[in-house]
């Protein structure tokens, strides 16, 4: 309850003037009754709080006995207020005996300040309650929070049988493909060499042979190229599968160039690499002959620098090549057949600046001398 406003203390040495003091009968007459003016939260239909004679304490006065020379007291009228000093000092009674104000409820403004009182407004949905666990936990009402995440959607139901055929189609791919790749129907049986010459089938066959049985869905065609061209005399090889049950092995054989005498008298067919051909290699081919002179420390070297000159010669030179020999792999030797019937010796030196080589030993050619030295080709020698 608010506080009265109390009446100013005059100050020391000033004399303020008095009003006629007033009997208590005009004081009430003045004042209207709090009594017959009930709150709008108070009332017999109501079923509120306690009336404002329990609230404020006071004791009814139906029961006294005026005193002679007052008024009776109306039923409209009220017993006058306690002064400023008595409200101060007593306890408030109406702080004991009225309930205090619901958790919600509005409260209205003080009477002291001569307001009119407001009218309650409509209480609030109360919260829900958090139920208190044993172990000290507490248990939140959240159903309508989580009613939505577990409601069926058709979205999601959409793809869900979206994921379940794609993976029951991928399950059924698998499962033919393993069953394909087991099928004997597509196991490798038979076995075709195309572009053999003076290279046997066999030899091709047999190094392939290790394929045999394998599915032709899963081929590894590349390794056995690779397989096949370590066959001599083939340069090179390409693998194709034959459908249902077969592959086909195409090889390109090497060139015959020369026939190599060896510094032990053997003889064999060589190409441009220096690699050694199969004998049936010579049959019907132009051979330039290549000889290892004896003594010479490096044979085979010897013999693949004298391959890999004869491959670098441009067709005029080559076809005008009479004899090759060398001791090492830096003193190849040239015996070259003139248009006029006679030869001419060319010192060549290693395997390096070829195309130079050659290009000063063209233009020497009709120089007299019987020997052409381009060992050092910028600057050559004739003799």
């Amino acid at each position: 309850m608010a506080r009265r406003p109390t009446t100013p203390r005059p100050r020391p040495g000033t004399v303020r003037p008095t009003a006629p003091a007033e009997r208590p009968e005009q004081s009430a007459e003045r004042r209207p009754s709090r009594e017959a003016r009930p709150r709008p939260s108070e009332g017999a239909g109501s079923g509120g709080g306690p009336s404002r004679t329990a609230r404020s304490g006071r004791t009814p006065q139906s029961g006294r006995t005026p005193q002679p020379g007052r008024a009776a007291p109306t039923g409209r009228s009220a017993a006058p207020a306690p002064s400023a000093r008595s409200a101060h000092s007593a306890p408030s009674a109406h702080s004991a005996a009225s309930p205090s104000p619901a958790p919600g409820a509005p409260r209205g403004r003080g009477r002291s300040l001569g307001r009119p009182a407001v009218a309650p407004e409509a209480p609030l949905a109360p919260p829900r309650t958090q139920k208190e666990e044993p172990g000290g936990g507490r248990v939140v009402q959240a159903a309508d929070r989580f009613r939505a995440l577990v409601a069926g959607r058709p979205w999601r139901r959409r793809r869900r049988a979206i994921i379940a055929g794609t993976l029951v189609t991928l399950l059924v791919l698998v499962a033919a493909l393993a069953a394909a790749v087991m099928l004997p129907a597509l196991q490798v049986r038979d076995i075709t060499v195309e572009g053999t010459g003076y290279v046997a089938e066999e030899d091709v066959r047999e190094a392939v042979a290790s394929h045999s049985g394998d599915s032709v869905l899963l081929l590894p065609t590349h390794e056995i190229a690779d397989r096949a061209a370590e066959v001599p005399g083939v340069a090179s090889a390409e693998v194709d599968r034959a459908w249902p049950d077969g592959m086909t092995v195409t090889v390109t054989e090497a060139a015959p160039v020369a026939q190599l005498t060896r510094a032990d008298g053997s003889t064999a067919v060589v190409d441009t690499a220096g690699e050694e051909l199969p004998a049936a290699a010579a049959e019907g081919a132009t051979l330039v002959p290549m000889t290892v002179q004896g003594g010479a420390a490096d044979p085979e070297g010897a013999a693949a620098t004298m391959s890999e000159v004869l491959a670098s010669l441009p067709d005029p030179l080559r076809g005008a090549v009479r004899e090759v020999s060398a001791s090492s792999t830096s003193d190849v030797t040239l015996v070259l057949t003139l248009e006029d019937g006679g030869t001419k010796t060319v010192v060549w030196g290693d395997a390096h600046d070829a195309e130079l080589k050659a290009e000063v030993v063209q233009a020497l050619l009709g120089r007299p001398g019987t020997t052409i030295d381009v060992s050092s080709p910028v600057a050559p020698v004739t003799r």
